[in-house]
Formats: structure tokens, C-alpha cells, sequence
């Protein structure tokens, strides 16, 4: 009587697969893991902190808009003026200060926090564990920010002395969805590349990159999303740059890109963000880090 063994591969110890498109099903390996991901942060997302915080961002930006735009003199609330004023206040608070800030405290420490709290382990063990748990709370932060974004110009655009506050409200919503995928990836690959000091490196490139650089007439301020975003702003609201940048033509056309549509500048922002995402993905497997008993 004999006994036939059959070998074990070592992809099925590895959990790798021996298909003949092995990146396809690494791609889907990978989108199956990260549901779970998004579950498990969304469940531990409500809570009385992470609400509290939730309410706190939409409050204060709210609060400042409505408070502005009860001091304007009613002569003044239909003035092209007033109008191209609170068109970029709501823009600068909202997808410009909102997001940036949220994105920054939800996006940056992703990797850090499951360092620190000595979860990070587990991601280890698991077949593209890492990208899984970095793009799992990647759209969770997105979806928190973004919703936060949308929600504060709701119930803003209302109180605020607009000529066309329909148009507003969805140039504005969109600026907020697009701004947390693109700020939320830079800040994510930020937090792949530094372990320590992650929230001080992300503000610093946010003051001085975007803050600073984004507001120069020059070609530097094209490599910043915000030049992107006020790009959109100025095409899809309507505003004169004229009445802003009155300097002369060659700083308008520094500071606001010249595509007629806002299109352009749309499919700008998702290459950046899905460019900085691909790279920080591929970072995250790659880089070694050390745990909190190394450093």
C-alpha cells in the first residue's frame, strides 16, 4: 500500500496566485481586501471623538461664512463685488482650509498610526496588506472630508450674497471632492515617506507649497493643486480675474489657467491624485519601517 503526496506550491503558501495575468490578479486580490478596510474604519469612524470632530469642522467654517455675510450692507449684496468677495471666501475656507486641514490630520498619519499602535503587524502577514489598509482609510478620509466640504456649503451658500449660488454650491461641492482626492493622496505618500514628524512635514508643504507657491504668478504655482482648483472656480462660477488680478495680463494668466472649460483642469487633478496614490502604494511595500521598539 503505498501513499501519494501531492506537493504543496509555494504560491498557496505565499497566497499568491500562478495565474497567466499574475498583476490582474494581484489587482483584484487587492480590491477584494480593501472593502473590508473601509468597513472596519467606518465602524470604528463613529465614535464620539471622530463625530465630534466631524461636527467642529462643519461648525466653525459655517459659523465664519454666516457671520461675514450678515455684516454686508444690503445696497451691497448684489454688487459684481461682493459677489467675486464671498465666491472666493467660500472657496479659500472650504476645498482650500477645510479639506486641506482634515485631509491632513486624517491622511497623513495613516502609516503611523498602525505603527504606533502595534497594528501594523497584521497588515504584514496579509497578502497586500499594506495597500489594502492604506487605500481602505484613504477613502475613508476622503469620504469624511469630502462630505464635511459639502455639507458646510449646503448650508452656507444660502445665507451668502451670491449672483449664481445653484452654480456655486455644485462648482464648490465638486472642489471639495476633487480637493480631498488629491490633497488626501499627497498627504498619504507624505505619511509612506516619513515615519516621524509625518503631521509637521505635511503642514509645512501645505503652508509653504500650497499656502505660498499656489498664489505666485509664476510657473511654479502649476505644479500646486490649488492652482487647479481656483482654475475650475473661475471657469464654472463665472468670476472676472480682472476685478481680482488687476496687475496686468501676465499675472492673470499666472494665476488662473487659460482652459476655457475647467475640464482640463478636472483630469489634472484625478492624474495627480491617482499618480501620488500609485506611487505611495508602491512605496508602502517596498519601504522598510521600524516598529516603536527600534526607535
Amino acid at each position: 500500500m503505498s501513499l501519494k503526496t501531492t506537493p504543496t506550491k509555494f504560491s498557496e503558501l505565499s497566497g499568491t496566485t500562478n495565474s497567466k495575468n499574475p498583476l490582474g490578479g494581484s489587482l483584484v486580490r487587492l480590491l477584494k481586501a480593501v472593502p473590508g478596510v473601509i468597513e472596519y474604519e467606518l465602524s470604528r469612524s463613529f465614535k464620539p471623538a471622530r463625530i465630534a470632530m466631524f461636527l467642529m469642522m462643519i461648525l466653525i467654517p459655517t459659523a465664519l461664512l454666516i457671520s461675514v455675510a450678515y455684516q454686508v450692507p444690503e445696497q451691497l449684496k448684489n454688487d459684481q463685488q461682493t459677489n467675486l468677495v464671498f465666491s472666493m471666501l467660500l472657496y479659500a475656507l472650504v476645498p482650500q482650509i477645510l479639506t486641506m486641514l482634515a485631509m491632513l490630520v486624517l491622511a497623513s498619519p495613516i502609516v503611523h498610526t498602525e505603527i504606533e499602535g502595534q497594528s501594523w503587524i497584521y497588515s504584514l502577514v496579509r497578502y497586500q496588506g499594506r495597500r489594502a489598509l492604506l487605500l481602505g482609510r484613504y477613502f475613508v478620509a476622503v469620504l469624511w472630508t469630502s462630505c464635511a466640504g459639502v455639507v458646510v456649503t449646503s448650508i452656507s451658500v444660502p445665507f451668502l450674497p451670491l449672483n449664481q449660488p445653484l452654480q456655486t454650491w455644485g462648482t464648490i461641492s465638486l472642489l471639495c471632492i476633487l480637493a480631498s482626492l488629491a490633497y488626501g493622496a499627497l498627504f498619504a505618500l507624505i505619511g509612506v515617506l516619513f515615519q516621524k514628524r509625518v503631521m509637521v512635514i505635511s503642514f509645512l508643504y501645505a503652508l509653504v507649497v500650497e499656502g505660498v507657491l499656489a498664489w505666485l504668478p509664476a510657473v511654479i504655482n502649476q505644479l500646486t493643486i490649488a492652482y487647479r482648483l481656483r482654475s475650475i472656480l473661475f471657469r464654472w462660477v463665472g468670476l472676472d480675474s480682472d476685478r481680482l488680478f488687476q496687475s496686468n495680463e501676465l499675472v492673470q494668466n499666472g494665476m488662473v489657467a487659460t482652459d476655457p472649460t475647467g475640464w482640463v483642469q478636472i483630469v489634472w487633478v484625478l492624474a495627480i491624485s491617482a499618480g501620488l496614490l500609485a506611487i505611495a502604494l508602491w512605496l508602502v511595500e517596498t519601504i522598510q519601517y521600524s516598529f516603536q521598539s527600534e526607535l
